[in-house]
Parts: structure tokens; C-alpha cells; sequence
């Protein structure tokens, strides 16, 4: 046995001998040895330019070197220049015994169609594989020293070729390594890669190498962003024991958006520092991020055996704004924000499945806190969460105040409890059942179901939101409205896959709301959406809906407007949404409170299908009386038409709403209106209406000694003109009001059709109205009712109401519209009567009522006595007292 050892240790000294000898003599020999056992053991060709041996130090001079593989159409798979080695000390010593200098080194690595790698030739992929016995991992075992002097390679590059053709090359104009001393060395690596240098430096000290201990000082440099980190490493497969530090400076991403070869945004100046530990677990501490101002703290530690996280985030001020890039609306994005486009669902909008197999093996703690955070207009303080993720997500969530900084809105001490439980491994449509619990300084509100996250199909919620004190909400809205009581609303929302439905109540004190509404997407982009369903309102009382007397500042008191202003506006309409939905509804009144009137009982049916609107006639019961509607807008077309007809039949307009607008109570009596019209503008409308209005109201009582209908103080001063046979009273009593008016094109004409009736007088007019211009001029004379017959002298007390809507005024008349030479009362005795003024009087002496007959008619007498029409003209100088009175009067009322 001890025969056969040392034979066979003196051969393998002879081989060594041999290639040694042959080596540093005869170096050219090894060129055909290398290429031979290449290509017979590999496949490949190897081809050495030149080699060269130098005894002093020993070293070995490589050039030209080439390794390529002949079966691939671009054989060449490395390149090298010039390589030496040499051997500074003996390889049995314990000091580093050799150096390594080489440069322009190339490297191909290509990918077939197939996926082959160009470096495995046919020979290699048909070597069977050996399988190679299992070691027990005892951790690395470091060498004392590093064996080598130094180590410096210039100009290499690496070529990577995929199956598609696409070529990447990595140019390193210099890798380096030098042992310093015992134990320690540096390293470096300089990097080129599209256009951008990196530079890595390390310092490696062979800190403990029985225990496989590694201290090192890393550093890694590009003109966006410097890292740093240093510490000690022990190489045992967990690395249990390590501690270090991390330091990382981003100053920018755009030139780091070319090395990643795709489009970064822009990103906030960001700083990290970390210590990490390895204690078996994984702890980060003393974290410290800086986001251009923003500072966030915190620790992070991961079970090395469950690879449970438990982290804990803390900052003062975190402004969310200022870390997001600058919003650029698109042009497509604003197309869509302004165009007309109804929402469709379509193959494209199919939402993508959810795989929530992430979740399964997760294990997550986080606790925030965060004193002010902003972002999207909004600031929260004192934000604190606690967040758990296994195998589902829970959150609660705590703030002193949030607010919204446009409105100065606050929510204060809100707190939320949230669950989304994954309703599978994969899911679509429904993804989890949700239960979310929320609380807010006097409101609660909670959800649960089934939520789609990525979509709308599938969705289930049933909604609950309560307030004990309904002014809580109103405040959270900023809206100045009154408390009403407890509000308390509940409601189920389902989402299917091309419709959505909402069903539920509201309680508002006494007042409650009923709506079950569904919604149909368009199916395609051609397609209109449609909504249908009902609507019911009960016992509503609007009362709450004004502030009350006490909280309305001078500031909210309505401006008088500037009297040149018209009062109609040519502001667009905006009837194009008309064409954007279909809708079929069935909307319910009972004991409706509108602050002017009480709606006992309506049912409207209101449909829109293809930008036509219709209200089918339709009645609604008011106390006091019954209106019926009925109401057609075409948007479809080119110029959009309006036609409506509307009756009032009531025996208290008081209740109507004409007590509260206008303090006239009580009345009997009847309105029709019958108007079409067409435009896109409220002055187009106007101005191209076609209307007939007819009112007969009788048994009015109005407050005061005059009607205040719309608070006029010219008309106010007209109507003491027009009756001055009686006194100031605290109330008239008004036996008929009638008003007859019809015309085209928003031009309307009264034909001795305005008439107002008291015990004492008779007020009767004509004129026109001009609602496309806002002008017009009515000619009205008081008559009194006191005596036998009339007093013919006050029925030449012709006044002229005049001028603009928003500056009405009594006028002259110079165009003798009304009077025609009844500028005076002596004119009926000098000049005759015109025909306008005979209809005035026709009507004024009809022994009756404006109000008697159907509701067009104009009562009137059909001939005027012939005192009237060829009064006897006495002295001047002995004209009766009364007729020089009522002259004196006419000339007040035209003056």
C-alpha cells in the first residue's frame, strides 16, 4: 500500500515537473494543449495569439485570446487582448503570492429562438449530469489573508443578445482589486451602461475568519444618487449576528430613468439612513427618510422564521403634494371632462382577476402616526392607523381634526374601523366582503357586503348613517340650514354586470324619502344610459331648508340690481345633458311644506328618451286648490322646443302661495296659460314664445291698500294713482282681478283685458308686453263705482306704466297710443273718444264683473251712451266742480 502511494505521488511530481518545464521553456507548446482539450472536452475553439514566460518574477504573457463556439452563426464568445500572471512569492507561503493584469476583454452571450445560450455547445448539452453528492452547509470558511497582490482589468465589455434581437453592452472601463494588508483590501468597479458611469468602491477587511466575519465600507456613486453602507457581516446562511448601516442621497431620476430604460417621473430629493441588525430577525432601526422637507421615522422588524413584519412609522409634518409630480391634463382627459359622452361598458372596461395568493403567507403590523398630514387640499391632524394584514386587511384609523383648506371644512375626531376578507384565492367581480365602520363628532355611518375593488360588477352593500342631530350633517355639508331632527338613512346598493341599483330610506325627523332607482349603463359607446325607478316624499316641510332670521348677516341680503342690467339672461342652457341619458320616473308628493304652499298629494311622471322631455298632464293638489301641467322639451333638435300648458283652479290663492309672496289672502277663481316656444337661451325662449295667459280671480283680500305682487316702488305709486276715491286702509278687499293676454314671438298684447275691482273702484288697462326686449307700456284708468253711474271725468284719468322690467316708470305718451287727444278730461268734451280709450270705458260701465263668463271672455257693454260718445261741452267757466277735479287729477297722474 505505502509502495503504490509514494508511485503514485512521485508520477503526479514528474507531471507537474513536466508541465512546468514545458511551460517556461517551450510555452508555445501549451497553445495546441489548451485548444485540443477545448475542443474535445467542450466543443469550443480556443486560439492563443502568443504566450510568453518570464522567469523574473515568473509570469505568464497572454495575447490574443479568442474562445468561440463554431455552431452559431456569430461564433465568437470572448475576446482578450493581453493577460499576465504572475507569482510574486512561493504558492505554499501564507503571504499573497500572485497579480493578475489584463485588458480589452470582450464577452458574447446570445439567446436563440429556442432559448439555447450561445455558450453551451452540443457536446456540453450531451454530457450526462453528474449529480453531485449533498454538503451540509457549515457556513463559509474565510481565508487569513487575500492571496493575491493585485488584481486590474481594463476595457471589458459584456454583450447580451436575446431571441428577439435586442442587443445590450455594459462597458467596464476598469475593474480593480488590491490587497492593502494583511487581511484587508479595496475594490473597484467602474461601470458604463447607456450613457450613464457608475462607480462602486469597497473596503473588505477580513474581520474574523475562524468565525467567517466580514467588515466592509461600501460605497456606490452615480451623478443621481450616492449609497453608502459599511458594517459586519457574518457569512453564515442566515447571516444571523450581522450589523450595518445604510445611507442612500437621491438627488434626482432623470438620468437613473435612462439606465432603467423607461420614464420615471419626477421624484422628491429623498434621504435614507437605517441601522440593521440580524438577531436572528431582521430589525431595521433608527430609520430616518427625508422627502425634500418631509421627515418620516420609524423601525421595521422581520421574523427570519415567519417573515412577520412589524414596522412603526412616526412623523411631525408629512405633505403628500409636494412629493407627487405636477398634473398634466391630456388632451384626451379634457375631450372627456367637457365632451358629452354618456359612460359605457365595453370589452375593454373586462376588469382583471385578482390573484390573493399574496396575502396567504403575509403577516403584517403597522402602526402610523402622523401629527399634520396634507395632501389634495385636505390637512389631518394627529393621524394615528394600526393596520393588520393576515389573510385579510384591518385598519382602524383615528384623527383629532380633518379639514378641507378651500372650504375651511372641518371633520373633527373622526375614527374608522375597516375589514376587506378576500372572498377567494382568485376572485373577480366581488373581491371581498367589506365591514366599515365610521365615526364622526355626532354622526355614524357603517357599510357592509360584498365590493368589487377594481370594478363596479358584483358590488353589495347595505349602508346605514345616523345623526342624532341633523344640524351635525348640515355643518359637515356647509350648508346653513336648520336642525330637523334625528336623520337617519339607510340603503342597499347592487352593481351587476350592465346595471346598478340603489334602494333605500331617509327619516328626517318626521319627514321621510323613498327611492328604488336603477341605472343602465350604455353598452357601447353609441348607446344611451337609462335610469328609471321611483322617488316618494312624505310629510316634507322646506322650513329647515332656510337659516334662520337670526343667522342671516347683511352680507346675505339680496343686492338691488342695477336697473340697466336685463333681467334675462342669454347664458346657454346646458339641454345637450338632456340627450346624455334616458330616464322613466314615477316621483311621489304627500304633505309637501314648501314654505309658500302645501302640496297635499302629486304623482309626476316625468320620461326623457333621446334629449325629449315629457310631463304628461299631471295634477297637483295644493290646499286651497288643484294645478294641473303638462310640460314637452325637445333637446333632440337643432334649436330646442318648449310647449306647456298649465291650470290653477283654486278657491284660496292665499294658500296657494300668494299670502307669503305677496300678502294676498283668500281668492276664487281660475288661470290658464298655454305657451310654446323655442331657443337654447332664457332670452331666446322668451323672445320666440308663443303664449295666451287668461286669469280670473275674485274675492281677493290684499294686506295694506295696494298689491305688492312684485315690490315695485314705481308700482306701488301707480296703484295709489289709479285709486285715489278711497283711504288708507290696512287691507283692500279686491272683488276680481282679471288678466287677459295673448301674442307671438314674445310679443304680448292685452285688448282692454286688465281689470281690477274693488268696492269703490274699477281699474281698467291695455297695452303690450315685450319679453324678448323686457320692455312694455300699459295704458290703465281708475274708475269709481261710488254713486250712479260713472264719473266720466276720472275715466279720462288714463296713467301709462312703462319702461323695462328692471326699471319700470309711468311715461308719457307721446305717440297717443292710449289717449289720441284724452291728454286732459276736457278732451272728451273737446276732441271726442278714441277707440282704445271707448274699450276702456265699454268695460268700465258693464254693470257686471271682469270676472263673469268663461275664463277668455272680456265682459264688456256693446255700445257706449251718447252722452259718452257726444257729450254736450258746457262753459268753461261753469264746468262742474267734480270734472275740474278729475282734471286736476289727470294732470297728477300724467305729471
Amino acid at each position: 500500500m505505502i509502495k503504490k502511494f509514494l508511485l503514485g505521488l512521485g508520477l503526479l511530481l514528474v507531471l507537474i515537473l513536466l508541465t512546468v518545464s514545458i511551460a517556461l521553456i517551450q510555452p508555445q507548446l501549451l497553445r495546441g494543449l489548451i485548444g485540443t482539450s477545448a475542443q474535445r472536452f467542450a466543443g469550443l475553439e480556443v486560439e492563443i495569439s502568443d504566450i510568453q514566460s518570464h522567469i523574473k518574477p515568473l509570469r505568464f504573457e497572454i495575447s490574443g485570446l479568442r474562445i468561440s463556439n463554431p455552431e452559431w452563426p456569430r461564433s465568437e464568445l470572448l475576446s482578450l487582448g493581453d493577460i499576465t500572471i504572475a507569482l510574486t512569492e512561493s504558492p505554499f507561503s501564507h503571504k499573497a503570492f500572485w497579480e493578475l493584469s489584463a485588458q480589452k476583454l470582450h464577452v458574447n452571450v446570445e439567446q436563440n429562438d429556442a432559448g439555447e445560450i450561445n455558450w453551451i455547445s452540443s457536446k456540453l448539452k450531451a454530457e450526462p449530469e453528474v449529480p453531485t453528492p449533498e454538503e451540509i452547509d457549515t457556513g463559509p470558511l474565510l481565508p487569513g489573508d487575500f492571496n493575491f497582490n493585485r488584481i486590474a482589468i481594463s476595457e471589458v465589455s459584456l454583450t447580451w443578445r436575446n431571441r428577439r434581437g435586442d442587443e445590450n453592452t455594459i462597458y467596464l472601463p476598469e475593474v480593480r482589486g488590491e490587497r492593502i494588508e494583511a487581511g484587508n483590501g479595496d475594490f473597484y468597479i467602474g461601470l458604463d451602461y447607456l450613457d450613464q458611469h457608475v462607480e462602486l468602491n469597497s473596503a473588505i477587511t477580513l474581520f474574523d475568519p475562524q468565525k467567517g466575519i466580514l467588515g466592509y465600507d461600501l460605497s456606490v456613486h452615480h451623478q443621481d444618487i450616492d449609497i453608502k453602507s459599511k458594517g459586519k457581516l457574518f457569512l453564515n446562511p442566515t447571516l444571523n449576528g450581522s450589523t450595518l448601516s445604510l445611507d442612500l442621497d437621491l438627488r434626482s431620476a432623470s438620468a437613473l430613468s435612462k439606465l432603467a430604460n423607461t420614464d420615471i417621473p419626477k421624484l422628491p430629493k429623498t434621504k435614507l439612513s437605517t441601522n440593521i441588525a440580524v438577531t436572528p430577525n431582521y430589525e431595521f432601526s433608527d430609520i430616518l427618510l427625508q422627502l425634500n422637507d418631509n421627515k418620516i421615522k420609524g423601525k421595521v422588524t422581520i421574523n427570519s422564521e415567519t417573515t412577520a413584519i412589524n414596522a412603526s412609522i412616526q412623523s411631525a409634518a408629512l405633505d403628500i403634494d409636494s412629493l407627487l409630480p405636477p398634473s398634466a391634463d391630456t388632451t384626451e382627459s379634457k375631450n372627456t371632462a367637457t365632451g358629452n359622452t354618456a359612460p359605457s361598458i365595453s370589452a375593454e372596461d373586462n376588469e382583471a382577476a385578482i390573484d390573493w395568493a399574496w396575502i396567504e403567507d403575509l403577516d403584517v403590523a403597522l402602526k402610523l402616526n402622523i401629527e399634520k398630514l396634507s395632501a389634495m387640499g385636505w390637512q389631518v391632524n394627529k393621524l394615528k392607523s394600526d393596520v393588520q394584514i393576515k389573510s385579510s386587511i384591518k385598519a382602524t384609523i383615528s384623527a383629532a381634526q380633518i379639514s378641507e383648506l378651500a372650504t375651511q371644512r372641518d371633520i373633527n375626531d373622526f375614527s374608522a374601523d375597516i375589514s376587506l376578507e378576500p372572498l377567494s384565492k382568485n376572485t373577480s367581480g366581488a373581491d371581498v366582503k367589506l365591514s366599515l365602520k365610521a365615526k364622526q363628532q355626532g354622526i355614524e355611518a357603517d357599510a357592509t357586503g360584498k365590493l368589487n375593488l377594481n370594478g363596479v360588477a358584483g358590488t353589495e352593500l347595505q349602508v346605514n348613517a345616523e345623526a342624532n342631530n341633523s344640524k351635525d350633517v348640515w355643518t359637515l355639508a356647509q350648508l346653513p340650514w336648520q336642525d330637523a331632527g334625528k336623520l337617519v338613512v339607510k340603503a342597499n346598493i347592487n352593481a351587476g354586470e350592465d346595471s346598478y341599483a340603489v334602494k333605500g330610506t331617509s327619516q328626517l325627523g318626521e319627514q321621510s324619502t323613498e327611492l328604488d332607482l336603477s341605472f343602465t349603463p350604455a353598452a357601447t359607446a353609441e348607446d344611451i344610459p337609462s335610469l328609471n325607478g321611483t322617488l316618494s316624499l312624505h310629510k316634507i316641510d322646506l322650513a329647515f331648508l332656510s337659516p334662520p332670521a337670526s343667522e342671516i348677516s347683511a352680507d346675505a341680503v339680496p343686492q338691488k340690481k342695477s336697473s340697466s342690467k336685463k333681467l334675462i339672461n342669454d347664458d346657454t342652457i346646458p339641454l345637450d345633458a338632456l340627450k346624455s341619458i334616458n330616464a322613466k320616473l314615477q316621483i311621489k308628493l304627500e304633505n309637501i311644506d314648501t314654505g309658500y304652499n302645501f302640496i297635499n298629494k302629486a304623482t309626476l311622471k316625468p320620461t326623457l328618451q333621446g334629449g325629449l322631455l315629457k310631463l304628461k298632464n299631471t295634477t297637483v293638489n295644493f290646499e286651497g286648490g288643484e294645478a294641473k301641467v303638462a310640460l314637452t322639451l325637445d333637446a333632440s333638435k337643432t334649436i330646442p322646443e318648449l310647449d306647456m300648458q298649465l291650470s290653477v283652479d283654486a278657491e284660496d290663492y292665499g294658500k296657494l302661495g300668494l299670502d307669503k309672496a305677496a300678502g294676498i289672502n283668500q281668492g276664487n277663481g281660475r288661470i290658464r296659460l298655454d305657451a310654446d316656444s323655442k331657443g337654447s337661451t332664457p332670452h331666446q325662449l322668451a323672445a320666440n314664445m308663443n303664449a295666451k295667459l287668461d286669469i280670473k280671480i275674485t274675492d281677493l283680500v290684499a294686506q295694506g291698500n295696494a298689491l305688492n305682487l312684485i315690490g315695485s316702488d314705481v308700482l306701488s305709486e301707480t296703484i295709489d294713482k289709479l285709486n285715489p276715491f278711497s283711504e288708507k286702509k290696512t287691507s283692500t278687499e279686491i272683488e276680481c282681478i282679471a288678466v287677459h293676454f295673448k301674442g307671438s314671438n314674445g310679443k304680448f298684447i292685452s285688448d282692454d283685458g286688465i281689470a281690477l275691482e274693488t268696492k269703490q273702484t274699477k281699474i281698467i288697462g291695455t297695452g303690450n308686453i315685450d319679453i324678448g326686449n323686457e320692455e312694455f307700456l300699459l295704458g290703465v284708468s281708475p274708475i269709481a263705482r261710488t254713486g250712479v253711474g260713472i264719473n266720466v271725468g276720472a275715466a279720462a284719468s288714463l296713467v301709462r306704466l312703462g319702461g323695462t322690467f328692471s326699471k319700470p316708470k309711468i311715461v308719457a305718451d307721446p305717440t297717443g297710443m292710449f289717449t289720441s287727444g284724452l291728454s286732459t278730461g276736457a278732451a272728451i268734451y273737446t276732441g271726442g273718444l278714441s277707440m282704445l280709450a271707448q274699450g276702456l270705458i265699454k268695460r268700465a260701465i258693464y254693470s257686471g264683473s271682469a270676472c263673469d263668463g268663461n275664463i277668455d271672455e272680456i265682459p264688456t257693454v256693446e255700445e257706449l251712451p251718447e252722452e259718452i260718445l257726444n257729450p254736450v261741452a258746457p262753459p268753461v267757466d261753469s264746468q262742474p266742480q267734480g270734472a275740474q277735479q278729475s282734471e286736476a287729477q289727470t294732470q297728477a297722474a300724467t305729471n
